[in-house]
């Protein structure tokens, strides 16, 4: 699976009335964080998800239970951004390559 050729959603900032502008759909998605430098993002989560909107509400939920998301959401200025990916496979094998490739503050799987 080459992670190239997903096509990656704008950013989305960590706010429950933005759940409007993430799809129901099935893809992958990064947490991503505004550290203030250089008008970077600091990359701090990828993964996977059948319904895309459901995870970004969940993220902002009192039931996540990865800390380092749970805070950075809450607590500093996040951005959300998906790529729509068909089938579980398909995403799993994309999780995977972008994990292998990148690092990630918030993944503990593989690091």
């Amino acid at each position: 699976m080459s992670c190239q050729n997903l096509n990656w959603s704008g950013n989305i900032k960590y706010l429950a009335s933005n759940a409007d502008k993430v799809p129901e759909s099935g893809g992958l998605y990064k947490v991503l964080r505004n550290d203030g430098v250089d008008g970077k993002l600091t990359r701090l989560y990828v993964g996977k998800a059948a319904n895309l909107r459901n995870q970004f509400n969940f993220h902002l939920s009192d039931n996540e239970e990865n800390e380092c998301i749970r805070e950075n959401v809450r607590n500093k200025e996040c951005y959300f951004q998906y790529a729509l990916q068909a089938g579980e496979d398909n995403r799993h094998a994309a999780e995977n390559h972008l994990l292998e490739t990148g690092k990630y503050e918030c993944n503990t799987q593989g690091q």
